[in-house]
């Protein structure tokens, strides 16, 4: 009897595995992706302990990415993203709170991966970016307003699903190598270079998106 359910079960797996090979075969070719994700975080609490329920940070990310594929697995494409960020923080001498706005944009060749021959698939983008940012900080006296610029360099993994032929979901963590050069233009002036790895706070980034392909 267990032997009879364990080729059940080899039989099963083996036509599953058939046909939804047979179903990504005939699935048609898409040339171009047009797609959205959206990201939402929000923090709570401070390094000191008397306060630590008043201080907040929220931060709300829009993308929009349209890619081009000149390959069955390749793509060129670019994303453009809005950030807006809130900021209250009484934790320190001079308390305040800040509004940011910050635009994203990023040119990308995209590498894609199908897991087996499953709905799924790994997309890998490597490409450039520029961002344009405006910060407002409203102290109990004053106002202080920064601008910042740069430009930088990335790699990004993520996971598709197929839904269906002209269909796709997708979840991304943000870059997970990245560089950038920054500029702020506020009254003192400073110039910065960054190189970032993910790490313990990877799923500050997830950002879950959809997909169309035609």
């Amino acid at each position: 009897m267990r032997k009879i359910l364990s080729l059940v079960c080899m039989v099963t797996l083996f036509l599953l595995v058939q046909s939804q090979a047979r179903a990504q075969e005939q699935e048609p070719f898409k040339k171009n992706l047009i797609g959205g994700s959206l990201a939402f975080n929000n923090t709570k609490g401070s390094a000191t302990w008397y306060d630590s329920e008043k201080y907040k940070s929220t931060r709300s990310l829009v993308t929009a990415t349209y890619a081009r594929y000149i390959k069955k697995n390749v793509a060129l494409g670019i994303n453009f993203s809005y950030l807006y960020a809130h900021e209250n923080n009484p934790t320190t001498n001079d308390p305040y709170t800040s509004n940011t706005n910050s635009f994203y944009f990023a040119p990308f060749i995209r590498y894609d991966v199908p897991l087996w021959q499953s709905r799924f698939t790994i997309f890998n983008d490597l490409g450039i970016s520029g961002n344009y940012s405006r910060s407002i900080k409203h102290f109990d006296t004053y106002d202080e307003s920064s601008k910042f610029w740069g430009l930088g360099a990335f790699y990004s993994p993520g996971l598709m699903f197929r839904l269906k032929s002209n269909i796709s979901l997708q979840a991304s963590f943000g870059p997970l190598v990245s560089y950038g050069y920054t500029r702020n233009d506020n009254a003192y002036g400073s110039n910065s270079h960054s190189l970032n790895f993910a790490g313990q706070h990877i799923l500050d980034d997830l950002q879950f998106g959809i997909n169309f392909l035609f």
